[in-house]
């Protein structure tokens, strides 16, 4: 498909994540010409609710990926959010949970405009080229088990304690793909010295098709998301799909959408607790060693509803939908 990104001086101007309505509205001016040119409009992220509010004459999509934060308090932006609501064809939401949050909110009019779209993956290339950074990284590890940690570069993340975690298991060791914090990783130095580099690589980035090929030298992951935020509680990662496409059993916390999909096909444990407790993690870890055989079994009988094909059926009635 033919497509275009427009130039935009707000993106010069500003520093990335910063002044995002002010770059939302730049983009709407730069392609309000060439929207009347389409039969619907698909808006995704929660800004593009400039294009929502201004749309006329056609039908739209608003995908909000995101929780829509900025009216979710608010009285006024509550309006707001129902009015938009009144304008959209559909509105697609990552899982059912968010929608239950926004709909628990009062933000839900017409249910019937809300359509439950997960991102789930199409992870099964590899890049069959291994460099050296991997080749330092499969000498260090040797035979022993490895859990895979990525996405852990900040607190919210329970950084420390997963990898607080893995430190209690002599026989276990651990990669971090992706950057960390800095901070963080001097706190874990100071607790453990010299032992931490003994039993916990740190990559760096990583190019994403290089990603499973780290996975496939481990046997478990840990997931987790802190409760500091609906948008950071209620998220599903990609790396928690990864890891199961690929045959690893997770660890997870108590996110609703990702215990859903633990308890519906037993891809691993939820422990009760957002990740803040070092005692619980390392207890579901446990449990998930204790019955290894019986979880890698579930993945390679469900792993399949996980992938975006899988889907189908919501995507042919999202488009019957926007047309209808």
């Amino acid at each position: 498909m033919p497509y275009r990104i427009p130039f935009l001086k707000s993106r010069e101007k500003y520093a990335s994540g910063t002044h995002t309505l002010a770059k939302a509205w730049n983009f709407y001016k730069s392609v309000r010409e060439e929207l009347k040119e389409f039969d619907a409009i698909w808006c995704a992220d929660i800004e593009t609710f400039l294009f929502v509010l201004l749309a006329h004459g056609k039908p739209v999509l608003w995908d909000l990926h995101e929780l829509p934060a900025r009216f979710m308090h608010n009285p006024i932006m509550k309006l707001l959010f129902r009015h938009l609501e009144r304008k959209c064809r559909v509105m697609m939401h990552a899982n059912e949970a968010r929608l239950n949050l926004l709909d628990s909110m009062g933000l839900v009019s017409n249910r019937k405009k809300h359509f439950v779209l997960r991102n789930y993956p199409q992870f099964n290339e590899i890049d069959t080229e291994y460099d050296d950074k991997y080749r330092q990284f499969d000498s260090w590890l040797g035979n022993s088990k490895c859990v895979y940690l990525q996405g852990v570069n900040d607190a919210n993340r329970a950084a420390f304690e997963s990898i607080d975690a893995v430190m209690s298991f002599p026989e276990i060791k651990a990669v971090v793909v992706g950057n960390f914090e800095q901070k963080i990783l001097a706190r874990l130095e100071e607790k453990y010295g010299d032992d931490l580099s003994h039993r916990i690589f740190f990559t760096g980035m990583v190019k994403q098709l290089k990603t499973p090929q780290y996975i496939r030298r481990c046997f478990m992951s840990l997931v987790f998301y802190k409760n500091t935020s609906p948008n950071n509680f209620y998220c599903e990662a990609n790396r928690f799909y990864q890891n199961i496409i690929n045959g690893n059993p997770v660890v997870v916390g108590n996110n609703p959408p990702m215990r859903e999909l633990i308890e519906r096909y037993g891809f691993g444990v939820s422990i009760d607790d957002d990740g803040s407790d070092v005692d619980a993690i390392i207890a579901g870890m446990k449990q998930l060693v204790s019955q290894y055989d019986d979880y890698k079994a579930n993945i390679e009988k469900n792993k399949q509803n996980l992938l975006w094909d899988s889907q189908d059926d919501t995507h042919k009635s999202i488009i019957k939908k926007i047309f209808a």
